[in-house]
């Protein structure tokens, strides 16, 4: 197996077709997002595991019938990739395939594998709109979130870091917007991930403040200039976080997709 340089990612994106579009992933291959690409091959790679930053998750991608590829896979991944996530401070694995074929038990036998359900949203009419004129809120496109009067900024520098090369990458490509109340930042609503057509949506509030209509209001905002600029907004969510869930279907999303994920720990 090889791992691509940057500059090479365009390479697999052939190996998409016949599964679900994740931004997550595209956004990686499309150069928006950070993340590694390994394959089995460079010239014409057939399969190829994907690591997103954002997600600190892999993808499987291509064929998955390719015997070179399953058979190595897991011996690569303890001796080339791992030391790798434990420099990161990582200490699991997370994996799925960008379509239900990949078969997680037989890539890993001999690790104890866990499951977890997604649910994938888009917006794919006019967004509902629920904002709320009460709560003061920064656009992430502007410094204006940089003023010294404001506390926990932090906030935004955590996501933006986390999903983003950098601020001036986020800031060219991503819309976001934070809420501030007392001079305090306590929600962010930002693109995580971006590919040329779609804009995956992150969310976070603060836990003091959930449940008062930031978190619904930042939503709002974001899906409208998304939607507004000509991208579809995609929102991803785990089966059982039924708060994201129904935010999403408030604001006019409907669901698509449904896939399951495994990890181990390393």
């Amino acid at each position: 197996m090889h791992e691509l340089a940057q500059e090479d990612y365009y390479i697999v994106k052939p190996l998409l077709e016949g599964g679900h579009v994740h931004p997550e992933l595209v956004s990686i291959i499309e150069g928006n997002n950070p993340g590694w690409i390994f394959v089995d091959q460079v010239t014409t790679p057939q399969s190829a595991i994907v690591w997103s930053k954002g997600m600190q998750g892999f993808y499987l991608i291509g064929d998955h019938t390719n015997e070179a590829f399953v058979l190595n896979l897991d011996d690569y991944i303890k001796s080339k990739i791992e030391p790798r996530m434990k420099e990161v401070a990582l200490n699991h694995f997370e994996v799925s395939g960008h379509h239900d074929k990949w078969n997680m038990e037989s890539i890993f036998p001999t690790r104890k594998l866990y499951q977890f359900e997604q649910l994938v949203l888009k917006l794919l009419n006019n967004p509902e709109v629920q904002k709320s004129i009460e709560i003061e809120t920064i656009n992430l496109k502007t410094s204006d979130w940089e003023c010294p009067k404001y506390r926990n900024v932090e906030l935004i520098d955590t996501h933006i870091g986390s999903f983003w090369s950098s601020r001036d990458d986020f800031m060219r490509n991503g819309f976001g917007y934070a809420a501030v109340i007392g001079n305090e930042i306590v929600g962010v609503c930002y693109s995580s991930f971006v590919t040329n057509d779609t804009h995956a949506i992150g969310i976070e509030t603060v836990s003091s403040f959930q449940s008062k209509g930031v978190g619904t209001h930042l939503a709002s905002l974001l899906t409208e200039e998304i939607y507004r600029n000509g991208f579809t907004p995609y929102w991803d969510c785990s089966l059982d976080n039924e708060p994201s869930k129904k935010l999403a279907e408030r604001l006019g999303f409907t669901q698509v997709h449904r896939y399951t994920g495994s990890f181990f720990e390393l």
